[in-house]
């Protein structure tokens, strides 16, 4: 699966001719929203740095890559040093299942004050790039499981599924097996995926309701509650699996996949080291603008 994220950053550069070597760095231009103000409404920022490729290799199909994260290279660190936007950034994920594009945020956008909103702090991580909670607990119903011992989880808009400990999703797959009134079948060959039901004939609104939700207990006593769509993906038309798998040893966190944020205003702060969460209907509540709007 891969997911249209629509980043309203204006690139202003001209295409380079074959016989110039690659630029390191060229002058960005940011059109925001901003009610009132005067002029175009634009910020510049004078020599950001970045990458030029050739060559992608894998599935990842694409102009090229945003880096968001935590070094100082990243777009959100080169805009927070160089503007008043400081570095913080926010998006919203529309489910799949919607055809539209999901919004990305800087500076005051990216305040994430939706009702609901819970913060965790972020701990410090040897690799800048990822952005690491601590995950305590997880809930379904009035069972609580306890997390293991330190247990750092990735929030990762990247990858799609959700990676927990194996003490976690055990009991996660028992209970929603009992909870669920669903005919059960055989996840797809040579998958991670552990549950899978049977909803053909179904109407989507009743399986949602017939799928409890599942609360993640967070550093700083924030709960994240994920609902149908956070836990569940369809992988072809009638079978209906979690979207929750056990984190294997390569991997050196568990992972808050990208199913499990459809539909939440997601805000990372990095000068106050938090990441905030919001349930919010991502699709209507933050369309993403034209594009002769922005950020």
């Amino acid at each position: 699966m891969r997911r249209q994220l629509q980043v309203h950053v204006h690139l202003l550069l001209r295409r380079r001719l074959p016989h110039e070597r690659p630029p390191l760095h060229r002058d960005l231009h940011l059109r925001r929203r901003a009610p009132g103000a005067r002029g175009d409404g634009t910020t510049r920022v004078a020599n950001v740095n970045f990458g030029c490729s050739t060559t992608f290799v894998g599935t990842y199909i694409g102009d090229g890559i945003v880096g968001l994260g935590g070094g100082d290279l990243s777009l959100v660190s080169q805009l927070g040093t160089d503007t008043s936007l400081g570095r913080r950034f926010s998006y919203c994920l529309v489910p799949y299942s919607v055809n539209a594009s999901s919004a990305l945020n800087f500076g005051p956008r990216a305040a994430v004050t939706d009702p609901g909103a819970v913060t965790t702090p972020l701990i410090p991580s040897k690799v800048k790039a990822y952005y690491i909670v601590e995950l305590q607990s997880l809930k379904v119903g009035n069972a609580t499981f306890a997390a293991p011992d330190r247990s750092p989880v990735l929030v990762d808009s990247g990858a799609t599924l959700t990676f927990l400990p194996t003490a976690l999703v055990d009991p996660l797959v028992k209970e929603l097996s009992r909870r669920i009134k669903l005919p059960p079948v055989q996840p797809p060959e040579e998958s991670s995926l552990l549950l899978c039901f049977d909803v053909s004939g179904v109407p989507d609104g009743q399986v949602a309701a017939m799928i409890p939700e599942v609360t993640l207990g967070l550093g700083g006593g924030a709960a994240v509650t994920l609902k149908a769509d956070n836990t569940f993906v369809e992988v072809q038309e009638g079978t209906l699996c979690l979207a929750v798998a056990a984190k294997s040893e390569q991997l050196p966190a568990s992972i808050i996949g990208n199913i499990a944020q459809q539909n939440m205003h997601v805000g990372y702060d990095l000068d106050k080291g938090t990441v905030t969460f919001a349930p919010a209907d991502c699709a209507s509540s933050y369309p993403a603008p034209s594009p002769s709007g922005s950020l």
